[in-house]
């Protein structure tokens, strides 16, 4: 009697659940707004109003996938207050993953075009703007990251999801939306939100998916034909466009994108609540706190209402342990096979060795993260689209890459245009190749008033246990002073020095840890120093005194670069440490021969020892205002030259600022010296910063001149020198534009103010 009893009881609940109030939450897209539906979401958990089914569209996808597969909202604000978040949206990659080794030299370019050659010359392809504004290429990785797990667990099906889920993207082809109900949650999440020309799309079933608000910001409509909730809860946090203004650009791409949406709820459908924001971007999510409280204190207000109408609860605690449970049966992504669609058989076993040496090798997600960044720090791939196809029959997944081979011409245009003299146009091309070893072939060349060079390198990377590289560098050039200009400058004497540079050096290098690498050189140069040897100068009869080098040695240094920008960086570090052995001849022929005791046959052969260490690093003390240190320290055994100038255009020079490395000051040179300075930044506006550069300059013996223009020691430390710059930076996408004021200390009165547009950067120099 008892055992019918209990099987009775047990009918009549099953019966009570499966009639049971089944709740609906349908969330907006509406970019960094959508944080309000988390509010939304904890007020509603806390007060025990259960969520059975869920749909969204764009950043509604996101929070939605992320509570239908089991994260809380204390696990979603975590996760979007986090710095990997922030590198996500924002396409920066974390310091740890840049891989220096891959790196090669910055050039001054504008703009930077990939050809390929492999097709007809009718069907050649140039690219001059990126196809998103955020670089996709950590958004690639991270959505495998945070979806791969979930994917498995639900055997592609959203209705297996710890919550049962939908989201929408738009194919704007064939004017549709797309409704995502199976396959790779990732992928599904990742199309509903790429807004056009703010995300990269990605392509499903041959078909290119955007955000899903194109055609629908509000899916009630799929909970209702999908899942048959008793009640609907909405969410709305964006509005259809308005009229398009003048100068308002994402205003006309909006009512050019996105379609009309019903933003309605009837009321016996459920409950809706609309928010509106005038002053949030797309990209505010650093404003979470402030949108999780709107959508909190909304709902808490709304809460009776919502009890009236939701009898049904769901116990906190009990949903935490169920969230709990599920999550723990997630499999962990372990990998062992991989899986290369793009490119030939050579390039997929190129790919293949980044992340494992032998094919039945399990590797961790950690070790995929290193082998991605790796390949995407070389210029052969242009894209790598990840998934984790799981097994359930060894509970490892499957590496399934999607390869996009990056055009094998890359041709470059750029330089500086300045008010100091200094105005250079630049032009590169280098042709890479990946095949068995990844192939590179460059022409890098400067023509401007005071530097001109030309320079040719090849570089071959093997792909051995310990990735080896070997680069050749061919280099002419010339650094001419006296065409500086000094406008807006006073208490300057012009400089009539110029130097020419000639080398062949050859370069294997290695990867040391991720951010830097160990560099072996061995070269041979001929330099000539070209010179007045007093400023009293009669043009119509003096020529130049020559110095020439021709020098043989080799370096050894160890150097990384994680800085932000090529130039005016905020973060990030730069280092390098260099030993560096050379012999060679000088040759000194004076002007005229009058003045000539060795009629030209000047002959000095020396051996000399130099070493190096310089060190560039920024500190973010807060998101505006940034600390910037440098240390430069400089020894020489060299003996010196011919002459006190000849000696000092050979001498180290500290030439931390973009000014002084284009201004010949014997003041800031030495065969032995230590150099340091601070680098206040405040960031006006991510585009906009303010610079204030502040250095000082020991020499440890300063050189000096004596009576017979020959240059002798002064006494240890007995003169320190200084330079300070304050300049406005704008950055663009294409180069820089700085408007500056600096002063040093030597020679007096050596003020300068002016303004350049682009960068200033050089080519490499044989003794770097």
């Amino acid at each position: 009697m008892k055992k019918i009893l209990y099987i009775f009881c047990c009918l009549i609940l099953c019966t009570y659940s499966l009639k049971a109030q089944k709740v609906g939450l349908v969330l907006s897209g509406g970019g960094a707004k959508g944080i309000t539906h988390i509010g939304i979401i904890r007020a509603l958990e806390e007060n025990n109003i259960p969520i059975d089914y869920i749909t969204g569209t764009s950043m509604g996808a996101i929070v939605g996938s992320l509570y239908a597969m089991g994260y809380s909202p204390d696990d979603m604000e975590k996760l979007l207050k986090s710095d990997d978040f922030k590198r996500w949206y924002s396409g920066n990659i974390e310091e740890k993953y840049i891989y220096y080794f891959k790196r090669n030299a910055p050039t001054p370019e504008f703009i930077n075009i990939r050809v390929s050659l492999k097709n007809p010359l009718n069907k050649v392809k140039t690219q001059f703007l990126p196809p998103s504004v955020v670089d996709p290429t950590q958004m690639n990785i991270a959505f495998l990251e945070l979806f791969g797990q979930a994917t498995a667990s639900c055997q592609g099906d959203f209705d297996k999801l710890f919550v049962p889920f939908r989201c929408v993207a738009s194919d704007v082809y064939n004017k549709r939306p797309i409704i995502f109900r199976k396959g790779d949650l990732g992928d599904a999440v990742r199309a509903s939100m790429s807004f056009p020309a703010m995300f990269k799309p990605i392509e499903i079933d041959s078909v290119l998916a955007y955000d899903g608000g194109i055609y629908n910001n509000f899916p009630v409509n799929i909970m209702t034909e999908d899942f048959h909730p008793d009640i609907i809860i909405g969410s709305v946090v964006s509005s259809n466009p308005g009229k398009p203004e003048l100068g308002n650009i994402m205003g006309q791409l909006e009512n050019m994108i996105m379609q009309k949406t019903d933003y309605t709820l009837p009321d016996s459908l459920g409950i809706l609540m609309t928010f509106k924001y005038t002053d949030v971007n797309l990209m505010d999510f650093k404003r979470f706190d402030e949108l999780h409280d709107i959508g909190y204190n909304r709902t808490i207000q709304l809460m009776d209402s919502i009890k009236s109408r939701i009898s049904r609860r769901t116990n906190y605690r009990q949903l935490e342990r169920k969230r709990m449970v599920y999550k723990n049966y997630m499999p962990e992504l372990r990998f062992r096979k991989i899986i290369i669609h793009g490119g030939n058989e050579q390039q997929k076993k190129y790919i293949a060795k980044e992340f494992h040496s032998s094919e039945n090798e399990i590797f961790s997600l950690e070790d995929f993260r290193v082998g991605y960044f790796r390949l995407m720090s070389d210029n052969m791939i242009s894209e790598i689209i990840p998934h984790a196809i799981y097994n359930s029959s060894d509970h490892t997944f499957d590496l399934d890459l999607k390869i996009t081979m990056a055009d094998d011409l890359s041709l470059r245009v750029g330089g500086n245009i300045a008010s100091n003299g200094s105005n250079q146009i630049y032009a590169g091309a280098t042709y890479y190749n990946l095949n068995n070893y990844a192939k590179e072939l460059s022409l890098d060349g400067h023509l401007g008033q005071i530097y001109n060079s030309i320079q040719i390198a090849g570089r071959l990377d093997l792909p051995t246990h310990l990735p080896t590289s070997c680069r050749l560098v061919a280099s002419l050039s010339s650094f001419d002073y006296f065409k500086q200009e000094k406008l807006f400058t006073t208490g300057s004497t012009a400089v009539f020095n110029k130097k020419k540079e000639d080398f062949v050096k050859l370069f294997v290098s290695f990867p040391f840890l991720s951010r830097q690498k160990a560099e072996f050189g061995i070269g041979i140069a001929k330099l000539q120093d070209q010179y007045f040897q007093t400023n009293v100068i009669d043009f119509n009869n003096a020529q130049h005194d020559r110095s020439r080098y021709t020098i043989f040695g080799g370096s050894v240094a160890l150097d990384g670069n994680t800085l932000n920008s090529r130039q005016y960086a905020t973060e990030g570090r730069r280092e390098r440490l260099v030993a560096q052995i050379y012999t060679g001849t000088e040759r000194y022929r004076a002007g005229t021969e009058a003045s000539d005791p060795y009629k030209g046959s000047y002959k000095y052969i020396q051996s000399w020892l130099q070493l190096s260490y310089e060190m560039e690093r920024y500190f973010p003390l807060t998101s505006k205002f940034s600390l910037g240190n440098y240390i430069k320290a400089y020894y020489s055994s060299r003996n010196f030259s011919h002459n006190y100038t000849a000696t000092m255009m050979q001498a180290g020079e500290f030439a931390p600022t973009a000014h002084s490395k284009i201004t010949y000051n014997e003041a800031f040179r030495a065969n032995q010296f230590i150099g340091a300075g601070i680098m206040p930044v405040y960031q006006i506006t991510p585009v906009f910063q303010v610079r204030t550069e502040i250095y000082g300059f020991a020499p440890i013996f300063p050189i000096e001149r004596d009576q017979s223009s020959n240059a002798t020691y002064g006494n240890l430390f007995h003169r320190i020198e200084y330079m300070g710059e304050l300049s406005l930076v704008v950055k663009l996408p294409f180069g820089a534009i700085s408007a500056y004021l600096n002063h040093y200390s030597s020679p007096s009165k050596n003020w300068n103010i002016g303004i350049t547009l682009g960068w200033q950067i050089f080519n490499s120099r044989f003794m770097d």
